[in-house]
């Protein structure tokens, strides 16, 4: 193409070196960008990464459900487990209910052509008996209990933990019952010692179950008493027993200790709603109960071991107070 002077100008259709220098005078953008692209092509670990995350999420999430499927199992045989040794407990108490009434048919039958104690030999003999065909199974299902409890005794399963615990009382309550036969026909000889009455009564309160909702108060002060400490252990252990259940769980017992003359009296009052006028002059007889499932020797026992004591104990009503005294000396 001419210009004014008449010069042919010519243009070029090839990219401008100053387009090329362009680049070259900025390598540092190229840099970048090279190291952008080699990020993504040149490092395959980092482009897996984040698959990995997830993978190992997976994997936690399915040993967590492992996990609870297993204590799921596990608390299924436990439930099992509690199942069969309720129906074992309950075939027990079912033996023992049965046990009894073939006792007391038994003593009723001859107790009249025998003295008293011919009574208690026959007595002894069936109970005995009873005892043998009793105590094994309850021997099975304490263990199998104890067991139980001490595998999962760390474990926060409240109900689980509570169903264990009333096995445990009811073993316990069918073995007391057959310890009040046992006792009640034992003769040993009388360990006399000066015992202290709080320390005695403490000990007493150690193998009763006290509900909530009862109270015991204890005797401000303390007296000596010369006596077989474990007799009068379970005597009183028996009398605050049957407090409880005369008050339904729900009350509070006193107790009293003091001297009266030669005499250690002891009293027990509670706030139940006492006992029937015609039971009274009973209340003391071997087998007599008002209770379902009760042996009717708790009472027969403490009146065993205070006569043993050469003492005596009664009881009357409004409030019910029991009275044991026990001489100072012992000939």
């Amino acid at each position: 193409m001419p210009d004014k002077k008449g010069r042919t100008i010519y243009f070029s259709r090839a990219p401008s070196q100053n387009s090329q220098t362009s680049i070259e005078n900025h390598p540092e953008n190229q840099d970048s960008n090279h190291k952008e692209f080699d990020k993504l092509t040149k490092n395959p670990n980092e482009q897996i990464s984040i698959s990995g995350i997830e993978d190992k999420k997976q994997d936690k999430i399915r040993t967590i459900n492992s996990i609870i499927a297993e204590e799921e199992k596990q608390l299924k045989i436990i439930q099992t487990l509690i199942q069969k040794q309720s129906k074992s407990l309950e075939r027990a108490k079912q033996l023992l209910r049965e046990k009894q009434s073939l006792l007391q048919t038994e003593f009723d039958r001859k107790a009249s052509r025998f003295s008293d104690s011919e009574k208690f030999s026959l007595v002894g003999e069936l109970s005995s008996k009873m005892a043998h065909d009793i105590r094994n199974p309850l021997s099975v299902i304490k263990i199998q209990v104890d067991l139980l409890k001490l595998r999962y005794s760390t474990q926060e399963d409240k109900i689980l933990l509570d169903s264990l615990g009333r096995m445990e009382r009811a073993v316990g309550g069918i073995t007391n019952q057959l310890d009040d036969v046992l006792h009640f026909l034992k003769e040993r000889p009388l360990q006399f010692e000066n015992n202290s009455i709080l320390k005695i009564l403490e000990e007493s309160l150690f193998y009763i179950e006290k509900p909530e909702n009862i109270t015991v108060e204890l005797p401000t002060n303390d007296i000596t008493i010369l006596c077989d400490g474990n007799r009068m252990q379970r005597m009183f252990t028996n009398i605050i027993l049957n407090s409880i259940q005369a008050m339904k769980n729900n009350g509070v017992i006193t107790i009293r200790a003091f001297e009266q003359n030669n005499d250690m009296l002891i009293e027990i009052k509670d706030t139940g709603p006492g006992i029937k006028d015609e039971y009274l002059p009973k209340i003391f007889e071997p087998l007599f109960t008002t209770k379902t499932g009760g042996t009717g020797l708790g009472l027969s026992i403490c009146k065993k071991i205070i006569d043993e004591h050469n003492g005596f104990i009664t009881v009357k009503n409004n409030p019910t107070t029991f009275t044991v005294a026990i001489p100072k000396t012992q000939s």
